[in-house]
């Protein structure tokens, strides 16, 4: 895919190097299109890494699910992107332990 301006390759600094922003950049249009579909229902989406798949979650029950410790921070962070009209999305990569969150402008469709 070519990065557009909305994709995480054309947001990375140089000095930057993030390993998931590739593969978020290679997943890019299938992310827009979930969030697209559910964009109504302001969605968190989750990239599953050892699955490949994506999915769209209700925010509030999404951030109920996680720990305590990132929960009131996230909702935090998400009041922040509806206000910025941009969406969140998590990576998840279950066999390192790792959940990253990113925000993004809305895609234009």
């Amino acid at each position: 895919m070519e990065p557009n301006a909305h994709s995480p390759s054309s947001q990375e600094e140089p000095e930057q190097h993030d390993p998931y922003l590739a593969i978020i950049d290679e997943q890019w249009d299938n992310i827009v299109m979930v969030y697209t579909m559910f964009n109504a229902k302001k969605p968190i989406i989750e990239y599953h890494i050892d699955d490949q798949k994506i999915y769209s979650y209700p925010a509030f029950d999404y951030m109920n699910a996680l720990s305590d410790r990132t929960r009131e921070a996230t909702h935090k962070l998400y009041q922040d992107t509806l206000q910025a009209n941009t969406f969140m999305l998590f990576v998840k990569d279950t066999p390192n332990r790792r959940l990253r969150s990113y925000i993004f402008p809305i895609p234009d469709v």
